[in-house]
């Protein structure tokens, strides 16, 4: 008898429709900014450009600034001193660049200055693309890390959403957008080996994820660290002996030659070429950069961790105005934290501090490990990149918020734990997950209308395109999105119903073995 197909989980259908926002909103910026505009587009935009001549670029190649063949680019370098008119981008691994070659190739055949802008603008839709299936990839994050609160992932999907900047970055030519998917789907793949168990399957789709991961960006190389480190915990947790351990060490350590096989020649070039894997030392002097303290002080420098949070919000020419949003939901978050631990160690009857009760089975021992497993090799991930991170500012580097995006699945979990705990001052019901869907409902909704007035406002601080078939375009685009922004809307809405959510039949109660479920659905 076949087995009837599986339908997608009305949390995975909220999250694809908060992608499929973000991608509408970062498609019009990609419209309505002017070519070229945002820092490293044109170093990211050449590199395509030159590899699809068939030369792997260095920190030292010229941008093609031929003003006939490539007047944008001629544009755009006019002015500039000679490091800053060279690819210094060519430091990162080729893979996102190979996936651009067909959009240069289509400008080619397009020909001329019109070529060009096809091949600019099919780049930024490509990043924008990543930059929304990362909105998603961050809500399915949320839920390995807080199983049993099955809104947890709707609610960080809409949070990041709101964060203006990560639309914003998505629209602009960046290898950011599918750097991210790659390493998330990674440590997504690793979490769901944690809770489900080790198959060769899942081996091999999380280290095809850990290859691509290394091959767009060099930390990707962490999250293939991490990866490894979930299949030792994986085996380890559910049988602690010897020989599980040696094992799950020999599969770690396979995982980690995939890469090294695949994209290992281009770290051993960039440390040939450079001194070092990711070339940060020669960069910082072809720009002469001013160091800032050492590693050390960063890491214990609060201003880098508020930079760096207040930067998803207010990044580049975002108004400065949106640091508010930003610090409206970090003190959101702390007070939502601090009541929620209050209220688990004295609990009240009604109101916020109640002791929320999760129906459905308690945990078993071992699905109380295997959580606490994800949770501290996630914290394991987001300890190495903020050193990185660290590291890198201490050097001379800036921070932007495409820096912040790895650290967004324990920042929009947290902050949905946080809001369904505040939100129980305003909504309240004796079923506590009725009372969850009501508060994501609304949450969701405030940040989607949170970013849709953030997202006119930056729109004025950006120069639009003079030519009138672009202008057109990007009134096309901006209706799109509102039509999109509406239907999402109308959708969430609908969904985040008790009876379409599943709280009625709960069918998903009944857990497997390792704790999650095969069908997607998280414990109740």
């Amino acid at each position: 008898m076949p087995t009837p197909p599986r339908s997608l989980s009305q949390v995975t259908v909220c999250l694809l429709l908060l992608g499929v926002l973000g991608f509408a909103m970062s498609a019009q910026y990609a419209i309505g900014m002017p070519p070229l505009l945002k820092a490293d587009e044109k170093q990211h935009a050449a590199y395509a450009i030159v590899l699809s001549q068939g030369v792997l670029p260095t920190i030292d190649t010229n941008t093609p600034a031929d003003p006939v063949r490539y007047p944008q680019f001629a544009e755009a370098l006019f002015g500039l001193d000679e490091p800053r008119r060279d690819i210094w981008v060519a430091n990162h691994p080729p893979l996102f660049y190979v996936m651009s070659l067909p959009l240069v190739w289509l400008g080619d055949a397009v020909g001329g200055a019109a070529g060009v802008g096809v091949t600019l603008l099919g780049m930024r839709l490509l990043n924008a693309l990543g930059y929304a299936l990362s909105i998603i990839l961050v809500g399915l994050l949320a839920r390995e890390l807080v199983p049993r609160r099955r809104v947890v992932p709707v609610l960080a999907g809409a949070m990041v959403l709101g964060c203006g900047a990560v639309t914003y970055d998505g629209g602009a030519i960046y290898n950011d957008g599918w750097g991210t998917v790659a390493a998330s789907l990674t440590l997504l793949l690793g979490f769901r080996m944690v809770r489900e168990g080790v198959s060769r399957d899942r081996l091999i789709w999380a280290t095809v994820a850990g290859v691509a991961a290394a091959s767009f960006r060099s930390t990707g190389l962490v999250a293939v660290l991490v990866l490894g480190g979930c299949v030792l915990a994986a085996l380890w947790v559910r049988d602690p002996t010897l020989r599980t351990f040696r094992r799950g060490v020999l599969l770690a350590v396979r995982i980690g030659l995939a890469p090294v096989i695949v994209i290992g020649w281009f770290y051993v070039r960039n440390i040939v070429l450079y001194g070092d894997p990711t070339a940060s030392a020669a960069l910082f002097e072809k720009f002469s950069r001013q160091t800032h303290g050492d590693t050390l002080f960063q890491l214990v420098n609060p201003e880098l961790y508020l930079h760096l949070y207040g930067s998803l919000w207010a990044d580049d020419v975002i108004p400065k105005i949106w640091i508010v949003a930003a610090a409206a939901t970090l003190v959101v978050t702390v007070t939502g934290m601090v009541l929620d631990a209050n209220a688990k160690a004295r609990p009240r009857p009604d109101g916020v501090m109640r002791r929320v009760v999760i129906p459905g089975p308690e945990p078993t021992l071992l699905e109380r490990r295997l959580e606490l497993a994800v949770r501290v090799l996630m914290g394991v991930y987001c300890v190495i990149i903020i050193v990185n991170l660290a590291s890198f500012h201490a050097g001379g580097g800036w921070i932007h918020a495409r820096y912040a995006v790895p650290f967004l699945p324990v920042i929009a979990a947290l902050t949905s734990l946080a809001v369904l705990r505040v939100g129980r001052r305003w909504v309240r019901g004796a079923d506590e997950e009725r009372v969850d869907l009501r508060i994501t409902l609304y949450a969701a909704v405030g940040f989607i209308v949170s970013a849709t007035v953030g997202h006119l406002h930056i729109q004025q601080r950006i120069d639009g395109p003079a030519d009138a078939s672009w202008l057109f375009a990007l009134i096309a685009a901006d209706l799109v999105m509102f039509v999109v922004a509406a239907y999402v809307t109308a959708q969430l809405r609908r969904r985040l119903r008790p009876d379409v959510f599943g709280l009625m039949t709960r069918p998903e109660a009944k857990s497997s073995p390792a704790g999650h479920l095969a069908t997607g659905h998280a414990l109740p």
